[in-house]
Parts: structure tokens; C-alpha cells; sequence
């Protein structure tokens, strides 16, 4: 078997606020360093999952978007820590950040890789769903099976 040298110039960190997530963006700003890279730092707002529910049976056409603007905010604290993570371990990467909104995180961050043409995904084993698989999240699982890249999982 030949041996190819791989190169990599744009990562992906999906970042969802849990651990897992965080240790992911590091493995990602490392690889980063070594290969001068762009990194982008994704965070997939899932617009399929219930906000919180008021006592009454009709809701106005705003209902929920007080909660998905909360979200919102939470995600990009979350990529203002990576970006200060990248500021202060490496000055030869190029961040980018950017939040989505999708019925189907996975699937935004698989057409996300496709769209910016990226090289890796680095992504956790497990979310904050407090769902868990044996080995892999759901999320992790349908990025490795459908992504059109190579996919790191950190653990």
C-alpha cells in the first residue's frame, strides 16, 4: 500500500457547547498549527427540537424565537472561546466562525463541509443531547457515515 502524505488547509470544528466539543476544537486548532489552516468553528442550532411551551394552546407566529435567539447567544459565546483557544495557541490560523440553523444538525454540518470545501471534520463523540450511544453520538455517527471528508472524532 502507498503511503500519501495528507495535507489539510480548511478544518471544521463542530462545536455544540459540551466538552467533548471543546476537546474536538483543540485537536482542531493543533492540526491547525501545523498546517497553517483555515479553521471554522461551526455551531448547528437545531430548529426541529420544542422550545419551552407557554400554558395556552395558541401561540403567536414569534413563539420560540425569544428561546432560539437565547440559543443564539449561548452558541456564540461558545465560538468566542475557541476564537480566544486560537488567539492565544497559535497566530498562523485563519478562524472563522459561523452559527446555522437546521432541522438536521448533522446534515447542515456534512452540506456545510461540502459548501466551504473542507478538508477535515473534527467533531466529539457525544453532545449534550444526555443521549448516549455505545461508542458514538448520533450527531458523530451520520457525520463519519455521510461527510465527503476525512472525520476526526475526539473523545
Amino acid at each position: 500500500m502507498s503511503e500519501t502524505k495528507r495535507s489539510f488547509s480548511k478544518i471544521l470544528a463542530a462545536v455544540d457547547g459540551s466538552e467533548q466539543s471543546f476537546k474536538a476544537a483543540e485537536y482542531a486548532i493543533g492540526i491547525g498549527k501545523k498546517y497553517s489552516v483555515q479553521l471554522i468553528a461551526l455551531t448547528v442550532l437545531d430548529i426541529s427540537k420544542p422550545r419551552h411551551l407557554s400554558s395556552t394552546f395558541i401561540t403567536a407566529p414569534t413563539y420560540g424565537l425569544r428561546e432560539l435567539e437565547e440559543e443564539k447567544k449561548e452558541a456564540q459565546q461558545w465560538l468566542d472561546k475557541i476564537a480566544n483557544m486560537v488567539s492565544e495557541k497559535s497566530n498562523n490560523i485563519n478562524f472563522k466562525s459561523q452559527i446555522e440553523k437546521s432541522m438536521s444538525v448533522e446534515g447542515a454540518i456534512v452540506s456545510y463541509a461540502e459548501e466551504e470545501n473542507i478538508d477535515l471534520i473534527v467533531i466529539g463523540t457525544r453532545g449534550r443531547s444526555g443521549f448516549t450511544k455505545l461508542l458514538l453520538g448520533s450527531v458523530a455517527s451520520k457525520v463519519v457515515t455521510y461527510a465527503h471528508c476525512p472525520v476526526l472524532v475526539v473523545k
